[in-house]
């Protein structure tokens, strides 16, 4: 069972990656409103795999946190990406950047924290980027 539900998540990911249009920025919409209008940011894809994958009865849903982009200017954007259950384990995929697997560099934040950042900014583009890091010895 996990094999085929790991095949119907696949094209799952890239059924919705290949269907939608990326347009940052651009105005909510429902899932059904991308049949005729199949344009989206983040949040779209994302609602559309949900929606796709629990129709095909796998467990999913809709992430919210920070994520690295590398644009022309790299940094952690606000995103949006899934969680599918595959045989009793939760496997990360993001159909906006058509990733079956996603590392560290998805972080997803509580949904109070989502709130939070929207109400202190009136925002959900927020962006931050790393300046320096390094290593601690053990």
């Amino acid at each position: 069972a996990a094999d085929s539900s790991e095949t119907r998540l696949a094209a799952l990911v890239d059924f919705v990656h290949s269907y939608l249009h990326y347009e940052p920025g651009s105005s909510a919409a429902s899932v059904l409103s991308l049949l005729d209008n199949p344009v989206g940011d983040c949040t779209e894809f994302a609602e559309l795999l949900t929606t796709l994958a629990r129709h095909l009865g796998l467990p999913s849903r809709t992430v919210f946190g920070l994520a690295y982009s590398q644009t022309s200017a790299p940094a952690f954007v606000f995103h949006a990406w899934n969680e599918v259950q595959i045989d009793g384990d939760w496997q990360v995929v993001d159909p906006t950047w058509n990733q079956l697997r996603v590392d560290a560099t998805h972080i997803p934040l509580p949904d109070n924290e989502t709130a939070a950042l929207k109400l202190l900014t009136g925002r959900l583009d927020i962006r931050f980027a790393v300046r320096d890091f390094g290593y601690f010895a053990d």
